[in-house]
């Protein structure tokens, strides 16, 4: 049964226990991807260039909002050009929307890092499949709110609380779910795995993406496993859901949502 949502705002410093009523979930941060942090905040701009019913429905602004819940995110909100390729520009994160075809996703996020040591996203997009929104079980608020309230979570570094469709462990849009009524936002878990990992400073500045050095050239994620790369992780049900390719100084890593029944199989990756 699942519990009521409700808005928790963890500030920096609140210990584990303020998060005692939600679900025991394991940490999930996506890897060690994060933005750098050179200030209070994370400032790096969401530019949103959805249209037709995302746009009318505001579905990027509202994650955004919830996202900006967290004490240590604060992303200013744009309209864009409505470019549906969603080419990745540096210093930001891009969501996009159209008909990207039969290809077995609901939504994909991409970002570039650095490559060695240094983990720091340097841009990141968020696509959404209209092919598969237009048709009758996803063709509602409740399933669009989700996706992309996930799939920007993907791009600030979140993983999922849960990768088992067949369950529905929390109120968190950070889980694979079939059941996705109470799950459009992020939850106290969320708020509380982003304090962890940005809960270093590097280094003075206004908070916004940093550095100035190796910044990527543009990329474009593609929308199928031939434009992502190597395969390097696994859903529960053991479809792929994180690429990887090197693009010069930059890694380009792919977190993709397949709809309920869709996907390539795992094949023996075990």
């Amino acid at each position: 049964m699942k519990i009521t949502k409700g808005k928790v705002v963890l500030a920096a410093g609140v210990g584990l226990a303020a998060v005692a009523a939600v679900p025991a979930v394991a940490t999930h941060a996506w890897n060690n991807y994060h933005w750098e942090r050179t200030g209070a905040e994370v400032t790096v701009p969401v530019i949103d260039n959805t249209t037709g019913i995302w746009a009318q429905r505001n579905h990027t602004q509202l994650a955004v909002n919830d996202w900006n819940q967290s004490t240590v995110i604060q992303a200013p909100y744009s309209r864009g050009n409505a470019d549906p390729s969603c080419a990745a520009v540096a210093g930001q994160i891009h969501v996009c929307n159209d008909n990207y075809g039969n290809t077995g996703w609901l939504g994909i996020a991409s970002i570039s890092v650095g490559r060695g040591r240094d983990s720091h996203i340097t841009a990141g997009i968020t696509k959404l499949n209209d092919f598969y929104f237009d048709q009758a079980q996803y063709n509602n608020d409740t399933w669009r709110q989700l996706v992309t309230c996930q799939e920007i979570g993907h791009d600030y570094g979140l993983g999922h609380q849960n990768e088992d469709f067949s369950t529905d462990l929390t109120t968190s849009c950070m889980e694979y779910t079939s059941q996705p009524a109470g799950n459009e936002s992020p939850d106290a878990h969320d708020y509380e795995m982003l304090l962890d990992i940005y809960a270093h400073s590097d280094g003075g500045g206004s908070g916004g993406p940093g550095g100035g050095k190796g910044k990527p050239k543009k990329f474009d994620a593609g929308n199928s496993p031939s434009d992502w790369g190597r395969a390097v992780a696994f859903d529960a049900k053991g479809r792929p859901n994180v690429y990887q390719r090197v693009q010069g100084n930059e890694i380009i890593v792919t977190h993709v949502t397949w709809a309920i029944g869709e996907g390539p199989s795992h094949g023996d990756h075990h």
